[in-house]
């Protein structure tokens, strides 16, 4: 199922003023290491949905709440991960679902050290206590053709960044309200 959720590892008395200040309602999950976000979907401007109105309201929480927040968004291609940052801008990593990587070995070596460098820096960005396991989050297929699949990717990265893995799988663009009754709806008043 289609995620458009946000994680961060501040708790939920910290995420909730900045919420308020915010432009965009939702619910919001406080767990023991972090808080998940289910956000209401933008409306369409023009015919269409910028891709700056998808990531405001992760974008504004990190600047409001001085943390990291994680904007998780999986689709028919592969998953997308907006780290949008305290002090403001953002980096994206992706994961495509029929990636398949280099044959040639000193291409694959190549394609990894971007990969980890990558990774790295966006990790530091995000204040990880180890930036370079983010580089572990990795979906190449198996020997047997298998591969690490979205949820997955988006579980090792919750317990990675101290966000509730409870959002995964949820999209209030697809679904009335959150699956699960621990979630308290909020509204921005800023609207």
């Amino acid at each position: 199922m289609p995620t458009y959720a946000a994680i961060t590892s501040a708790p939920a008395e910290q995420v909730l003023p900045a919420l308020a200040r915010g432009k965009r309602g939702g619910y919001l999950y406080a767990g023991p290491t972090g808080t998940g976000l289910l956000f209401d979907p933008p409306k369409p401007r023009f015919g269409r949905i910028s891709r700056g109105r998808i990531m405001d309201p992760a974008w504004s929480l990190a600047v409001g709440t001085k943390t990291a927040v994680w904007l998780l968004e999986d689709a028919e291609w592969g998953l997308c991960v907006t780290a949008c940052f305290p002090g403001g801008g953002f980096d994206n990593l992706g994961w495509a679902r029929d990636w398949t990587p280099p044959a040639d070995p000193a291409e694959y070596a190549a394609h990894r050290a971007d990969w980890d460098a990558a990774c790295a820096k966006l990790g530091a960005r995000a204040g990880l206590a180890d930036p370079a396991a983010l580089a572990a989050l990795r979906n190449d297929p198996a020997p047997d053709g298998s591969r690490t699949s979205s949820e997955e990717l988006m579980g090792r990265l919750c317990g990675l960044v101290g966000g509730p893995p409870v959002v995964i799988g949820q999209s209030l663009g697809l679904q009335a309200g959150p699956a699960g009754r621990d979630f308290v709806r909020f509204e921005a008043k800023g609207r």
